[in-house]
């Protein structure tokens, strides 16, 4: 048998090995792929959940009441005592809109010097200015069913009869007005009976 030289076994070491590869590479690069490991399924992060805002607090008692009473009201009727006397309240909120507010302004006019055509027969102009000069209450108000009630904080003027305004309550009396009743007094021990006035919007 012909013996093979060096350059022809190492053409046949050559042709031996690219056979062998062209046979196991199929399955050596199938293997490869299974071992791989897989690609990260890159997941998409839903956008957070935005929960809604929560509704906004209801408004105060004070502030619903200064939306329906907020405003100027007047009145002018003849009192029990014969007096002609006219009421101008305004109410509105206090600055910091926590508190309603009352700044009201009584004035009166003695009709008894009148009575019979007597005129002021007798009277001093001082006196017929001090009957007649107006005497105001800065006041604060707190919410009522149907109306606000109002405690005095401070009185500007004196009362021609002696009685000083202690409180005051407005409550609903028909369309467009309210009800005006107040108490006063000369002393704990004076007190006056309460009197009532219609008032009307005189500007809102």
């Amino acid at each position: 048998m012909h013996q093979l030289t060096e350059k022809q076994k190492k053409i046949a070491l050559i042709v031996g090995a690219v056979l062998l590869a062209i046979h196991f590479a199929p399955g050596f690069i199938n293997n490869l792929r299974h071992a791989a490991p897989a690609p990260a399924v890159v997941q998409k992060q839903s956008a957070a959940h935005v929960a809604p805002a929560p509704p906004p607090p209801p408004p105060s008692p004070e502030i619903v009441a200064a939306a329906k009473y907020g405003g100027i009201w007047a009145g002018s009727e003849l009192m029990p005592d014969q007096n002609r006397c006219s009421i101008r309240i305004e109410i509105r909120l206090s600055d910091d809109t926590k508190r309603l507010k009352g700044y009201e302004s009584k004035t009166c006019i003695p009709t008894q010097p009148f009575a019979g055509g007597k005129g002021i027969h007798g009277q001093s102009v001082a006196d017929v200015m001090r009957e007649t000069a107006p005497v105001s209450a800065v006041m604060t108000g707190a919410p009522v069913e149907g109306g606000i009630r109002f405690t005095v904080d401070s009185l500007i003027g004196t009362p021609y009869d002696g009685y000083s305004l202690i409180g005051m309550t407005i409550t609903d009396f028909g369309q467009g007005q309210v009800q005006a009743q107040w108490q006063s007094q000369r002393s704990p021990q004076a007190p006056c009976p309460d009197n009532r006035m219609l008032l009307k919007k005189a500007r809102g």
